[in-house]
């Protein structure tokens, strides 16, 4: 078996975003937690995701693996280092 994780995979936030709405608006609980999954490469990934979402939080597995500290208080946001190399 051979992984290859060098690059976070495309996400369709929209469809979490409707996943979202439709998890709160069927849950009898206001404080029902609905978790993003998907296209967190960088720290400022988080934020972005959150807003764009409306979930609670959000989990990553890919870009774990090459940035440890992604969730870190204090991470280093690679999107500047990145621009030139094609994305």
């Amino acid at each position: 078996l051979k992984e290859n994780k060098t690059t976070v995979r495309e996400c369709d936030w929209d469809a979490i975003r409707s996943a979202v709405d439709t998890a709160k608006s069927y849950s009898a609980n206001p404080n029902f937690p609905v978790i993003a999954n998907g296209g967190i490469e960088y720290s400022s990934d988080i934020a972005n995701c959150l807003e764009y979402t409306k979930a609670d939080a959000v989990m990553s597995s890919e870009a774990l693996l090459e940035n440890p500290g992604l969730f870190a208080p204090h991470a280093r946001d690679d999107t500047q280092l990145t621009k030139g190399n094609g994305r």
